[in-house]
């Protein structure tokens, strides 16, 4: 291992120094190789692709393809922020009733091998494999992921049309469970790809894996943007009471779109706050304008949006183990 790929080299240690960890990124493939993943030609075209395209400046990286700049972009980024480590999530596709992979109807996907491939790669990265319970072979790919090391599953609710409250998931679950495998399922309105169900965002249907005993982040916390006809952060904070082994991660509050939200999660009671996950939602970019009252216009933190996200998040209250939360709930030391 090299100095440069060293979780430690980024920056000096002091005794009174806790790791950092972004629990919520992600990596996207174009599509040149489908079988590492895709956005399809719809999502290609969708402003907020486009958008986000624009502002990174993506094309300008180093790489032969649209995959691989994006990739080097990653990594490049973590490299030279503060984090020790970042989990890098992937995407599974959407399933048909009786179990296999619908390809058609998937607008974003990213397979397990690739992010397992890059947490092989770089020790920085902590691989967060997908897994849509739909899928045929949804209990096999979670003994796979997990004796490959993978510590964490997402299920995207909204665009891989999962409903968590189904009791055909419960033996998932369970699993999950016995093996010590966190879940982490999309709440909150989602903008960035085509959905199948806003309504599987709602917290309250989490209820079923939480009851079948498995450590569950909902990630965005509920939250939705100010133009959403719905709020589900309300819903959020009453299951956050009822069930202890529920946890929230701030992936994308940083965003112009939903800036009140961190402030209205730091107001929470301290029991709720202290079960506040780091996660930045990366490569969307973080509005230092909509915090500049916080960090300034110019804080040094801009080259690198990781760190930028950070800063933002720790002016908030939540407590001094929020950037190093996830590694206590993955089991994993520094």
């Amino acid at each position: 291992m090299t100095q440069q790929d060293s979780p430690c080299a980024a920056r000096p240690k002091t005794i009174d120094d806790m790791p950092v960890v972004d629990a919520h990124t992600h990596v996207f493939c174009w599509g040149e190789n489908p079988a590492e993943g895709f956005l399809s030609q719809r999502t290609r075209r969708k402003w907020t692709t486009r958008l986000v395209m624009a502002l990174t400046g993506i094309r300008s990286e180093e790489g032969e393809t649209l995959t691989a700049k994006m990739r080097n972009r990653l990594l490049r980024h973590v490299r030279s922020s503060r984090l020790d480590y970042a989990v890098v999530l992937a995407q599974d596709a959407v399933y048909r009733p009786d179990g296999t992979r619908d390809d058609p109807a998937t607008h974003f996907y990213v397979s397990n091998d690739y992010v397992l491939e890059l947490a092989r790669e770089s020790p920085r990265i902590i691989p967060g494999c997908s897994i849509n319970p739909h899928r045929g072979d949804a209990l096999h790919e979670l003994e796979r992921c997990r004796d490959a090391g993978c510590r964490l599953v997402k299920v995207h609710t909204a665009i891989q049309g999962v409903d968590p409250s189904l009791e055909k998931f419960e033996p998932f679950y369970r699993l999950a469970a016995e093996l010590g495998v966190v879940l982490t399922f999309h709440t909150g309105f989602e903008h960035s790809c085509r959905v199948i169900s806003q309504q599987f965002t709602d917290p309250l249907l989490l209820a079923r894996p939480l009851e079948a005993g498995v450590t569950v982040i909902a990630a965005h916390c509920g939250t939705c943007a100010f133009f959403d006809r719905e709020d589900y952060y309300p819903r959020f904070v009453e299951m956050m009471c009822r069930y202890n082994n529920l946890y929230g991660d701030t992936a994308i509050m940083a965003t112009l779109v939903r800036w009140r939200s961190l402030g209205r999660l730091a107001r929470e009671d301290e029991r709720l706050r202290e079960r506040i996950v780091h996660g930045s939602d990366y490569p969307f970019p973080p509005s230092r304008l909509a915090f500049a009252r916080r960090v300034g216009l110019f804080p040094p933190e801009r080259r690198n949006p990781l760190d930028l996200d950070l800063r933002i998040k720790e002016s908030f209250a939540f407590g001094p183990r929020y950037a190093d939360r996830l590694l206590q709930l993955l089991g994993r030391s520094a």
